[in-house]
């Protein structure tokens, strides 16, 4: 993708976007120093839909490490028949033509990737790339960490396999999905807005002025609500009462305080926490 083909991107809604969600799995931890890729699974996302999976053991042609190994479980004996990533760089090229890259933690999936290609002599990789990890960080504020398995159960996301590439991918695919839907309940819609550093303020100003309107016409709000002190997400309908600002740390954070349907109390429900959000 040349400039031209990012400015269109950037400016493509969300769902019109084909997005690859890439996971591998290596035989150590730096591209740059010469480990390689064992193992890769592709997920191909339109429309909010997976609508196509790649994924396959890769011969690295070099040990696996043992730290590697305790994290991915990934043994000699297992590649004894596995193709050279030379072998299926043409299936993966194909499945990236014009579309968006997703990764949870990128940069370590993408130096991989692009190492890869480079020892084949394929050309540069210029694809839009987004990081799942860093929507999480924002869009999912407070989580006591942001590891992929701990955010995919707090999101309700089975997670039953650890460390292996399809699996991963497809934990990644979903977890990406229900950050474009939070986005686009946002009016965060554009492919740039996948990229924006301040989505936390972006979206706290939408909620607040949802949540003062709602306060004004005295109506009833339904919530979608992160509980990281729980570590889940609830639905809830709430009677707004009032919202006040108070420091939390270095930061100021704003609360809703409002009567909680389903508790049939009284709660304070921090602004940047709601992740979604509507009058009833």
């Amino acid at each position: 993708m040349n400039v031209n083909h990012h400015t269109k991107y950037n400016s493509q809604h969300i769902d019109e976007a084909d997005y690859l969600v890439i996971d591998v799995e290596t035989t150590g931890l730096s591209a740059d120093r010469g480990d390689r890729v064992c193992e890769i699974g592709a997920v191909k996302l339109r429309g909010g839909a997976i609508i196509e999976t790649y994924g396959t053991l890769i011969d690295p042609q070099q040990p696996i490490s043992a730290g590697a190994y305790a994290v991915n479980g990934i043994s000699p004996q297992m590649l004894i028949d596995a193709p050279l990533f030379s072998d299926i760089a043409e299936k993966l090229w194909t499945m990236m033509h014009n579309s968006i890259l997703v990764a949870y933690n990128a940069p370590f999936d993408l130096s991989f990737f692009t190492s890869e290609f480079r020892l084949i002599g394929f050309p540069k990789i210029s694809n839009i790339v987004v990081d799942a990890l860093a929507l999480a960080r924002q869009l999912l504020p407070g989580l006591q960490t942001y590891k992929q398995e701990n955010v995919a159960r707090i999101a309700g996301i089975s997670f039953p396999v650890k460390h292996r590439a399809l699996e991963d991918a497809t934990t990644t695919a979903q977890l990406f999905t229900i950050f474009t839907t939070i986005l686009k309940a946002h009016d965060c819609g554009k492919v740039s807005d996948l990229h924006r550093r301040d989505l936390a303020q972006v979206l706290n100003n939408r909620r607040l002025s949802i949540v003062n309107d709602a306060l004004s016409a005295r109506q009833k709000l339904w919530i979608k609500y992160l509980s990281p002190l729980n570590a889940e997400i609830t639905d809830r309908v709430v009677t707004p009462k009032e919202c006040f600002t108070d420091q939390v740390g270095k930061n100021r954070a704003t609360y809703l305080i409002a009567h909680c349907h389903s508790t049939d109390a009284e709660r304070n429900f921090r602004i940047d926490r709601i992740l979604d959000l509507r009058m009833v």
